[in-house]
């Protein structure tokens, strides 16, 4: 089977799971800090309920990529999910203890509203909020594991140092630079959705500049870890440091040259953390906040894009060299770019049709309200 259409499945399906796990994190934050806010804000009660809302209909969603995923893998990529599962095994049982806690105290959350005091409810709604960062905890292993294969002895017979596969360097970086910027992500789509519904009620314009300041401030240590995790690539992943920084540092030379996405990732940052700033100050430009939600998303995928496709023509990098694409992908299905129309097409549309549906929600829930 050729990999590139493999490759492509398996990219649109995991943008469109990052995107509403990366909001979904923020917001599970969001609904917290409203609810404690309630204590002496009673309005604020009702768009913690509203942001919770969002929460668990984006779980559904993100939860039924994250089952694509695990079939496109299992399916087209049966070589590399035999070597990830061995070496990564504990790692990944990390994010779906996460999961279950986070799919539990979701529910737990939400029908206990009301129920018992506001402090006991705040410590589930903790709870809610932090599990969500431990789902990407495990699942980040792997993308550090893919950069630099770490406990990887060899693949013909398989042997790995499960050990040395969890104490990867490049690790710290790329987990705190995913959990800031799901934060980021999430906080500046919520001002958005705000700004949105401050047509219709003046008490939300407060929260979308606040939400937008929130949002804008987290691209500092963003940028600091992000410095971090790219200065790591250069020690532990020279062949996916030299692609992305192709034309920006003198000499360097790379099979891929992702450098232009690398760059977009980077002045969009600087134009989220400019414009939140701008908006918390003049909470009339009404138009800038539009521009948060979107962008900090073209953001999230520059960044994959910058990741994933940089090691190609490798799917995991070795020092200077990898191993091919491949060798990983399962020979005995095939797939064509007819294949991948008929089977994208009913997705996007259906998801099309449940962003449409939050869509109204927001309108009627938070405009109407």
């Amino acid at each position: 089977m050729d990999p590139l259409p493999a490759l492509l499945v398996l990219a649109f399906v995991l943008l469109v799971h990052l995107t509403f796990v990366n909001i979904n994190i923020g917001l599970g934050f969001l609904s917290v800090a409203a609810r404690w806010r309630s204590k002496s804000d009673p309005k604020a009660e009702e768009l913690s309920k509203h942001s919770v809302k969002f929460v668990a209909a984006n779980e559904v969603v993100s939860g039924v990529y994250g089952t694509l995923i695990t079939v496109i893998l299992f399916g087209f990529w049966t070589g590399f999910v035999n070597v990830v599962v061995q070496v990564l095994f504990f790692a990944l049982l990390i994010s779906v203890i996460a999961i279950i806690i986070r799919l539990t105290s979701i529910a737990a959350y939400w029908y206990t509203w009301g129920r018992i005091g506001v402090n006991a409810h705040l410590i589930i709604g903790l709870i809610m909020a932090i599990s969500g960062l431990f789902i990407p905890a495990g699942f980040r292993y792997i993308f550090a594991f893919m950069n630099n294969p770490a406990g990887l002895m060899r693949i013909s017979p398989l042997e790995g140092d499960v050990a040395a596969a969890l104490s990867n360097p490049l690790y710290p970086p790329l987990l705190l630079h995913t959990w800031v910027g799901a934060l980021s992500i999430g906080f500046l789509a919520a001002a958005t959705g705000f700004a949105w519904a401050s047509k219709r009620s003046e008490y939300l314009r407060g929260w979308a500049a606040k939400t937008a300041l929130v949002g804008a401030l987290l691209i500092i240590p963003q940028g600091i870890v992000g410095f971090w995790y790219w200065s790591s690539l250069s020690s532990h992943s020279p062949i996916l440091f030299n692609a992305l920084n192709i034309g920006l540092i003198s000499g360097v030379s790379a099979q891929t040259n992702v450098s232009h996405s690398f760059l977009a990732m980077v002045l969009i940052g600087l134009y989220l953390l400019t414009a939140g700033l701008i908006y918390y100050a003049e909470p009339s430009r009404i138009r800038l906040a539009y521009t948060l939600a979107p962008l900090s998303i073209l953001s999230l995928y520059f960044g994959e894009i910058t990741q994933n496709w940089g090691r190609m023509p490798y799917l995991i990098l070795q020092g200077d060299t990898g191993l091919d694409v491949n060798l990983f992908v399962n020979k005995l299905v095939y797939i064509d770019a007819a294949t991948i129309m008929i089977a994208i097409a009913p997705i996007a549309v259906i998801t099309i049709g449940f962003v449409a549906l939050l869509y109204h929600y927001l309108v009627k829930g938070f405009m109407e309200s």
